[in-house]
């Protein structure tokens, strides 16, 4: 008989969990046993009773029972008796919490004190707010202070959370904190008063608050300090010191502290006037800056007067502009009057602007002078003004431009234009404006001569048409030379021949002079004649050329660097203006056998043109005669050469590979041909002249 060991199971060590964490896991071995299960309690095995390390989730009834006992026996025991071993799971109770209740609070007072309670738990902590606790958020009854965004919102709400749980879970509660808007008081705009009438009627208000109050003022409140609308009197101190700040405080404010605002009553003095002292003026000058000023009023205003003010009557310092009838009176009164007293009165105050007279002014005659006699004598004359000053003129006064009776030199440019103003104004003139006359001198122009350009004439045509003007004269004379004149040497535009003294100095200077001037001094003006030399032509030396390389590199000079070839019917290349051109002769100036060609000067300025003339002749071309072609037989190939050349020297054979005898320079020379011609049957030879 053979005895096995009997299975053993431990159901693991008893455990404690909370009623709101209360899943267990499992903990049970078995040997001797292929397995085990579980049984006692009346919740739920996961995934099942027959796996020993299962989560057991227990009931309401044994949560309440406060424990549950579990039983674990072996399965699969073979011939052995199952074996049970027990486990005993222990439930505690939940935390507990309460935030308090909710509370209303002032925006302007928003502190709140919280009264959180905790139980099962060693604490609790604060949060859900972006405001600040105190002296921290683990202070069951701190104090929480609402953040500026959640006293705009007008609301938050708190959360208290349990810490310090154990094995159990922690649990929340919330409260909300409401924040009713704060007091708002104005005690309306700042206010001004006169020292004559200086009640205010106040214009307080009053929101989030049953009512408000003045305080601040040592003066009196009608019907009292309690009306937002009451009427303020200062007293005698306040409108001394002139101004007083009153208070308004808001009442009955609820859970909020009191709101205050402030309000200035500015008390002016009464208004002054002060149109200014009397003014003395020019009867030309009567516009007169006013001087008024205002104290204790917005404005004033002018009145009295019959002129204008610019820019109106409200201005204190208008430019005024009185009626003539007001210049001719010799004065005029004018008042100022405030203007924007408020309550206070208007006053008054007046000045008087006097008139003196005008000064004149005389620039004395106009008067004509010649250009090139143009001081002018000035007779200027002024009254009530100290003096006078001549303008308008670039030219020079003498002795001084402040001078009546100075003489004056009128510039090149004033000459120039024949005329120039002259201004002469007042100076010294008080309250005056200048006074000015003016007076024109006319200045008659003086003679201009004109030579004309100079000009360029050539020793083969030296005979020029002068060109001379004459202004502001009636003729003009040429002078200076030793030529001819014709028709005469008056004539403006005579002709002029060099003499040949002058033609050989290659220039001449010619002068004319202005004549029948008046009064003006003779003006005179010169010109150049330049004589330059004739050209000079070149058509090079004569060649000759072959009737078959027929072309011929003419070489022309000028000495004006250009010209023209001229008698021939063939072509220049590029044209027949190179002096340098290929000329290539026509086929009838080949067989005439000769041509001549003439170069002629171009660009030849004041000169005559000048040509000469190159002669081409043409020589015979070569001419070349093989002799008749021949047949010889391959086995008697040699043959004998019958060339003939005339005009060249002699002639050279080319054209085979076989051998000449003597040498392919002769005529008559035998010719072998190479094996090869032999072959093909046939060699073709070539005579060319040489020489």
């Amino acid at each position: 008989i053979t005895y096995t060991a009997s299975p053993t199971v431990s159901a693991g060590i008893d455990q404690t969990k909370c009623s709101n964490n209360n899943i267990a896991t499992l903990a049970g071995t078995i040997t001797g046993a292929s397995g085990g299960i579980w049984s006692g309690g009346m919740g739920l095995f996961s995934p099942d009773n027959i796996t020993l390390n299962a989560t057991y989730t227990p009931t309401v009834t044994e949560l309440s029972a406060g424990f549950v006992n579990l039983v674990l026996t072996s399965t699969g025991n073979g011939t052995c008796l199952p074996v049970s071993d027990n486990v005993v799971i222990t439930y505690t109770g939940s935390p507990t919490v309460d935030a308090g209740p909710n509370q209303t609070v002032g925006a302007n007072n928003p502190a709140t004190t919280l009264a959180g309670t905790v139980s099962g738990a060693t604490g609790g902590i604060w949060s859900g707010g972006a405001g600040t606790y105190s002296p921290s958020n683990t202070d069951l009854n701190a104090i929480y202070t609402p953040s500026a965004l959640e006293i705009t919102a007008g609301t938050v709400t708190l959360t208290l959370t349990t810490t310090g749980n154990g094995n159990c879970n922690s649990v929340s509660d919330v409260m909300t904190i409401t924040i009713t808007a704060a007091p708002t008081v104005n005690a309306g705009v700042d206010q001004t008063s006169c020292a004559n009438n200086p009640s205010v009627t106040l214009n307080g208000s009053v929101t989030g608050a049953t009512g408000g109050i003045w305080s601040g003022g040592n003066g009196t409140y009608n019907p009292g300090n309690t009306a937002l609308n009451a009427v303020y009197t200062p007293n005698a101190a306040e409108i001394s010191a002139g101004t007083v700040t009153l208070t308004l405080t808001s009442t009955g404010n609820g859970p909020n502290n009191p709101v205050t605002d402030q309000m200035t009553i500015t008390i002016t003095p009464a208004p002054t006037a002060n149109a200014g002292t009397d003014i003395t003026i020019c009867s030309n000058n009567a516009t007169v800056i006013l001087n008024g000023t205002v104290t204790g009023a917005t404005g004033g205003q002018w009145t009295g007067g019959l002129g204008f003010y610019n820019p109106n009557g409200n201005t204190l310092n208008a430019a005024y502009t009185p009626t003539q009838s007001e210049i001719n009176s010799g004065s005029v009164m004018l008042t100022l009057t405030t203007t924007g007293n408020g309550s206070c009165i208007a006053v008054t105050d007046q000045m008087t602007i006097f008139f003196t007279p005008s000064p004149t002014v005389n620039a004395g005659s106009d008067q004509i002078v010649c250009g090139n006699n143009a001081n002018v004598t000035l007779n200027g004359a002024i009254t009530i003004a100290t003096g006078g000053q001549w303008s308008g003129g670039s030219g020079t006064y003498s002795p001084d431009a402040n001078t009546l009776n100075a003489v004056y030199t009128p510039t090149a440019g004033e000459i120039a234009s024949g005329i120039v103003n002259l201004t002469l104004t007042t100076t010294g003139n008080g309250t005056c404006i200048a006074v000015s006359d003016a007076m024109i001198i006319t200045i008659s122009p003086a003679p201009v001569v004109n030579a004309g350009t100079n000009l360029n004439s050539c020793v083969n045509n030296p005979s020029v048409t002068l060109n001379g003007s004459v202004l502001n004269a009636t003729g003009g004379q040429w002078s200076g030379t030793t030529g001819t004149y014709n028709p005469g040497n008056t004539t403006l535009n005579a002709v002029y021949t060099p003499s040949a003294a002058e033609i050989s100095a290659g220039s001449v200077t010619l002068t004319l002079t202005s004549t029948g001037n008046g009064s003006c001094l003779a003006a005179s003006d010169q010109m150049t004649i330049n004589i330059g030399p004739a050209p000079v032509v070149n058509a090079g030396t004569d060649q000759i050329v072959c009737a078959n390389n027929n072309n011929v590199m003419l070489n022309g000079t000028s000495s004006t660097t250009t010209g023209q070839w001229t008698g021939g019917l063939g072509l220049f290349t590029p044209d027949n203006n190179t002096l340098n051109a290929i000329y290539t002769p026509t086929a009838g100036e080949i067989a005439s056998g000769s041509l001549t060609l003439t170069l002629t000067s171009t660009n030849n300025g004041a000169c005559n043109s000048i040509s000469d003339n190159m002669a081409i002749t043409f020589t015979p071309a070569p001419t070349v005669n093989a002799g008749s072609d021949q047949i010889v037989c391959a086995s008697t190939p040699n043959v004998t050469l019958n060339g003939s050349v005339t005009v060249a020297s002699g002639g050279i054979w080319t054209g085979g590979s076989g051998t000449y005898v003597p040498n392919n320079t002769t005529m008559n020379a035998t010719y072998t041909p190479s094996a090869t011609e032999i072959a093909m049957g046939s060699v073709t030879l070539t005579l060319t002249s040489t020489g």
